[in-house]
């Protein structure tokens, strides 16, 4: 372990030249000073890896790799690689911190002797800031059955990368994927299963840009699913932990989301193999063969025919 600094902040880049000050600004302003940065350009061809550049020629704390566009959980994964500190954390580039909180996260590991420390987060729009949390000052400590039990409730403990710092050896046998959306959503659990306590604070102090992401987040594309792989991922991962007090609760949670995204995929007329498949595999998975004590009149395959309504119908 480096022993100059305690803290690596990882940040994943891509076309950000507009924002990217602003993050590092943040970074710097930090109360605990003995932070490194490595920073991750996923192929920039605005000018954001001429800025990196400039900094790191006049700060020796600050790194910078490259790789070819392979999204965030790539450029993450890169970070992790190259980290030597004891501590880790995740920042976007297009977002920003709260001054004090590195030092806050960290004297909550040292003072619960635990291994992931976690904030709350306020949304930043253009018309109006939002709040993720009343902001009580409260801290909630617990082990890891805890945690990812706070994460179905998203209560206490969520799926959110970038709002902690956390223990390096949580990572030695975790990455990002690399290619999804909701690459969070893919890891987290991992993590705070490898966690031995995890203590959460309620106040805000990362600050998401959701200003650039409006006109984005108002559609929606086939890539949405990719949260659909995540949440069954992490059902699988109860079940084969044996987390039994989770499982039922997972997939209630699993469901919602997927009908939903199904729904979706129905009302902006996605109808691709990807739709098809997720369809039949749930239907054989977890309908046909449901062991429920059901009259037999009354069980449906949902299994339309060619003729039939349905939704990938061509």
């Amino acid at each position: 372990m480096n022993n100059q600094y305690i803290l690596t902040v990882i940040i994943p880049l891509y076309n950000n030249d507009k924002y990217i000050k602003r993050c590092l600004q943040s970074i710097s302003n930090q109360s605990i000073k003995n932070i490194k940065i490595i920073i991750v350009d996923d192929g920039s061809t605005d000018d954001s890896l001429h800025i990196i550049r400039w900094y790191v020629q006049r700060y020796d704390f600050i790194e910078c790799y490259t790789s070819r566009r392979q999204g965030p959980g790539m450029a993450r994964n890169i970070g992790i690689t190259n980290c030597l500190t004891k501590y880790i954390t995740f920042i976007d580039s297009d977002d920003w911190i709260d001054p004090d909180m590195f030092q806050l996260l960290y004297d909550a590991t040292q003072k619960y002797q635990a291994d992931i420390a976690e904030c709350s987060w306020r949304c930043i729009y253009s018309d109006r800031i939002e709040e993720e949390t009343d902001n009580t000052g409260e801290y909630i400590v617990g082990d890891n059955v805890f945690a990812l039990h706070g994460e179905i409730q998203w209560k206490y403990f969520k799926p959110i990368a970038c709002n902690k710092i956390y223990d390096k050896k949580i990572f030695e046998n975790i990455r990002f994927p690399v290619g999804k959306l909701h690459e969070d959503e893919f890891t987290t659990h991992l993590a705070f299963y490898n966690a031995r306590k995890l203590v959460y604070i309620d106040v805000s102090k990362y600050n998401y840009d959701r200003t650039r992401e409006e006109s984005i987040t108002a559609s929606f594309r086939e890539k949405n699913l990719d949260v659909i792989d995540a949440l069954q991922s992490r059902l699988d991962f109860f079940y084969e932990k044996g987390i039994v007090e989770l499982q039922t609760e997972m997939e209630n949670m699993y469901f919602c989301v997927l009908l939903d995204r199904l729904y979706k995929c129905y009302l902006y007329g996605i109808k691709t193999d990807r739709v098809r498949k997720i369809i039949y595999d749930t239907n054989e998975k977890y309908f046909l063969n449901m062991e429920l004590p059901l009259n037999p009149n009354y069980k449906h395959c949902y299994r339309p025919r060619p003729d039939e309504f349905c939704l990938f119908h061509q």
